[in-house]
C-alpha cells in the first residue's frame, strides 16, 4: 500500500467519525455539549456586555510593576534552574514560605516538607483524585460546588454524592444522614471534598461548629477531608474560622490552595498541603516533567520582598467595596426580582430569584440585555440542581468595573422584569 492509498484508507475511517466513540466515559458524555463558561447559544447582547460572570482578580490591580520586578531580580541572578524540569515538591523557597505563613496562621511549627507545589489549584485537586480514587469510589460535596473541580471527579469516574449546604456552610446533619446510608450500601466513601471559606458560587463560610462536626464524621467513617481554600485570605473584615488542617492537628486533613485568586491567575501556581506520607503518595503519581520553574522563582522572590501581604490586603478593600456597591445596587434596582446574604470574603454574591423566575431564562435574557451572569444549576451535578432549593444566579463582581456594577445591576432587573412578564430571550 502507498502512501497515497494509506492516507485515503485513513481518511475514511476517521473523516466522519466521532471521537466519542473512543472516548472514556466521563469524555464521551461530555462530547458536544456546552462548555461551563459558554455564552447562551444563539443570542447576542444589544449593548457592550458587562460581566458579572468572572471570578478572577480585578485586572487594574493585579500586581504588575511588583511582578515584573521580582521577575528581573530572578533573571539577573542567572539561575540555570529556572530554565531547566523541575521534579520533587517544587521550589523550596516557595514551599518555605508558604510554610511560615500557614506557621504564623496556626500558631504551629509547619513544615516545607508537608507542601507539594503544583499547576494551580486544579492541577492540586487532579493530582489528589489521580492518586486517591477509583472508579465507582464515593466523593461528597457540597451542592452547590465549582464546576471545574465536579468535572475532575468526573473524569476520575468517581460517584458523586451532593450534600446540601445553608447559611453556616455544609449540612453536617445531612451529611450523617447520606454518610449511614452509604455506608448501609456497602459504598467506598473516599473523600469529603469542601470549600470551607467564602464558597464558590455561594460565598458562605463554614462555621466553627460545622467544621468540627465534619472532622467528627470523617473519623468515624474513616474520610479524608479534602478542603479547597482557593478564596481563604479574601476576608473582608475577619478571617475565617481555624482552618480544618490546624483543628484536625494535622491528620486526614488535604488541604488545597492557590496563587490564582491574590497575585494572577495566569501564573498557575497552586499547592497541597497534607501529612508528609500523602505528600510523598502524590509524587509518585506526578507524571507532569516539573512546575513551571521561571514562575516559582518569581513568586518566591515576590514573596521573599514582602510585596504579597500589602497587595492582598489592598485587594480585601478592593473586594469589600465592589460586594457593598453590588449588594447595594441589586437591592436597589432588582430587589424586587431577587434577595442574597452578603458574604464576608471572596468574589461572590449567591441570589435567589423570586418563586416563577428561572435562572436559565434570567441568564439568557440578561446576557441579550447587555450582562452576563452565571445560572446555578451549573453548581450542581446534572439531575441534582432540585438540591439547591430553588433557582439561583452567581454574581461575580471581583473582575467586573467598579464603576459600571449599577448598571450591570439595572440591565439584571431588566432582565428579570422581562421574563417575569413572559419576554424571556430567546434563540435566534
Amino acid at each position: 500500500m502507498d502512501l497515497t492509498e494509506l492516507q485515503d484508507r485513513l481518511s475514511r475511517l476517521w473523516t466522519d467519525r466521532s471521537p466519542a466513540e473512543r472516548a472514556s466515559r466521563a469524555a464521551a458524555a461530555l462530547f458536544d455539549t456546552p462548555g461551563d463558561w459558554d455564552p447562551p447559544a444563539g443570542i447576542a447582547p444589544r449593548d457592550d456586555l458587562l460581566y458579572l460572570s468572572v471570578g478572577i482578580p480585578d485586572t487594574q490591580t493585579l500586581p504588575i510593576d511588583a511582578i515584573r520586578a521580582a521577575a528581573e531580580r530572578v533573571l539577573t541572578r542567572g539561575d540555570e534552574a529556572a530554565y531547566r524540569y523541575g521534579f520533587g515538591t517544587g521550589y523550596f523557597p516557595l514551599r518555605r514560605y508558604l510554610a511560615e505563613r500557614r506557621s504564623l496562621e496556626e500558631g504551629a511549627d509547619v513544615s516545607p516538607d508537608t507542601f507539594q507545589v503544583t499547576n494551580g489549584s486544579s492541577g492540586a485537586i487532579d493530582l489528589i483524585v489521580r492518586s486517591l480514587v477509583d472508579p465507582g469510589d464515593v466523593i461528597l460535596t457540597e451542592c452547590p460546588t465549582y464546576m471545574g473541580t465536579l468535572h475532575a471527579f468526573r473524569g476520575a469516574q468517581a460517584r458523586i454524592e451532593p450534600v446540601r449546604m445553608d447559611e453556616e456552610g455544609l449540612d453536617t446533619d445531612a451529611l450523617a444522614e447520606r454518610l449511614d446510608r452509604l455506608r448501609s450500601e456497602g459504598a467506598r466513601v473516599k473523600l469529603v471534598y469542601t470549600i470551607s471559606a467564602f464558597h464558590n458560587p455561594s460565598g458562605r463560610t463554614l462555621s466553627l461548629a460545622r467544621r468540627v462536626a465534619l472532622l467528627e464524621l470523617a473519623a468515624r467513617h474513616d474520610l479524608l477531608v479534602l478542603d479547597d481554600e482557593a478564596y481563604r485570605g479574601l476576608w473582608y473584615d475577619e478571617p475565617a474560622p481555624p482552618t480544618l488542617a490546624q483543628l484536625s492537628g494535622g491528620h486526614g486533613v488535604i488541604t488545597v490552595g492557590s496563587f490564582s485568586k491574590i497575585l494572577a491567575t495566569g501564573l498557575r501556581i497552586g499547592w497541597i498541603h497534607a501529612p508528609e506520607p500523602f505528600i510523598r503518595l502524590f509524587g509518585r503519581m506526578r507524571f507532569a516533567m516539573g512546575q513551571n520553574q521561571l514562575a516559582l522563582r518569581v513568586v518566591a522572590e515576590l514573596a521573599s520582598s514582602g510585596a504579597i501581604e500589602p497587595h492582598v490586603d489592598a485587594m480585601r478593600a478592593l473586594y469589600r467595596g465592589k460586594m457593598h456597591r453590588i449588594s447595594d445596587a441589586l437591592r436597589k434596582h432588582a430587589g424586587e426580582w431577587l434577595t442574597f446574604e452578603e458574604p464576608a470574603g471572596g468574589f461572590y454574591l449567591w441570589t435567589r430569584l423570586r418563586d416563577g423566575l428561572g435562572a436559565r431564562d434570567v441568564w439568557r435574557t440578561g446576557y441579550a440585555e447587555g450582562v452576563a451572569v452565571n445560572p446555578g444549576d451549573g453548581f450542581a451535578m446534572a439531575g441534582h440542581a432540585e438540591g439547591l432549593g430553588g433557582e439561583y444566579l452567581r454574581v461575580a463582581y471581583s473582575w467586573a468595573d467598579p464603576d459600571r456594577l449599577e448598571e450591570a445591576a439595572r440591565r439584571l432587573a431588566t432582565a428579570c422584569r422581562r421574563v417575569a412578564d413572559g419576554h424571556s430571550a430567546q434563540r435566534a
